[in-house]
């Protein structure tokens, strides 16, 4: 594996110089997420100042390949061709694109099939594009909180969940949280 200092900033974000915006804050986003100070898998992997060093380039990617100028001049700059221009809409059709009212609604379990399902979206598309366990989303789904796998994979799932569906994260953790322990005290 290239050291950080020797990778181009499309290895830094795992992209290819074609990627197009929603791929690079997707590959973004994951990456502050793999890098952050709360991830478990880092922890014994890099020593603290490794891990800044990574989190500086990766904001420095990031913040180079969404700007169009400083992105051209950086192609130019590594000789780097891109075969096509980058292309801002995707062909596929994201979960993410479809807006809904959400204002008030509740994302426990229940509130969370409701809103799936008044959009018209099937489980197995909402696993296939998380990858998460259709049996685990259904446990989700039911609020079955003695299935349910540890916290820190939970909010995994319920983030990834929440953004398959174009919802607030934050909220969705939040409020499924909040369930969460009150049927731990049960």
């Amino acid at each position: 594996m290239k050291r950080i200092e020797e990778q181009t900033l499309y290895e830094i974000l795992e992209i290819t110089p074609q990627a197009t915006s929603k791929e690079i804050q997707k590959a973004y986003e994951h990456a502050k997420e793999t890098f952050s100070q709360d991830s478990p898998a880092v922890y014994s992997l890099f020593q603290n100042q490794d891990l800044d060093a990574i989190r500086a380039a990766v904001e420095e990617a990031y913040r180079v390949l969404m700007d169009e100028k400083l992105r051209k001049q950086y192609n130019q700059a590594q000789h780097i061709e891109v075969a096509e221009e980058p292309r801002d809409e995707d062909s596929r059709l994201s979960f993410t694109e479809i807006s809904v009212d959400v204002a008030g609604e509740n994302f426990r379990g229940k509130g969370l099939r409701q809103h799936r399902e008044s959009m018209g979206i099937d489980l197995k598309k909402i696993s296939e594009e998380t990858r998460i366990n259709p049996r685990v989303l259904g446990w989700i789904e039911e609020e079955a909180v003695e299935h349910l796998p540890p916290l820190v994979y939970l909010k995994g799932f319920l983030r990834a969940y929440a953004k398959s569906l174009g919802l607030d994260f934050q909220k969705v953790i939040e409020d499924y949280l909040t369930l969460f322990e009150e049927k731990k005290k049960k």
